[in-house]
């Protein structure tokens, strides 16, 4: 059961927050680099490289939030 749960769970939290993550993380990086007086022409290269280099990792940690609240969930089932 744990298995079966963390599989799914982690599939569906991947699939669905992916492209919203990424979108979210580029207008936060935008802003924030515009906020700080940043080259204009220089932001969105920055941006998208940033992004681009940290959203396995967001998504691993939301994967792995998504599986471990899956298994206590099927524990108190």
């Amino acid at each position: 059961a744990h298995l079966m749960v963390q599989t799914l769970a982690g599939s569906l939290a991947l699939v669905t927050c992916k492209e919203p993550l990424r979108v979210s993380m580029t207008n936060h990086l935008r802003s924030l680099l515009q906020d700080h007086n940043v080259d204009v022409a220089q932001i969105e290269p920055a941006v998208q490289y940033l992004a681009n280099e940290n959203l396995d990792v967001a998504c691993t940690l939301i994967e792995k939030a998504a599986t471990d609240k899956a298994v206590r969930d099927t524990d108190v089932a």
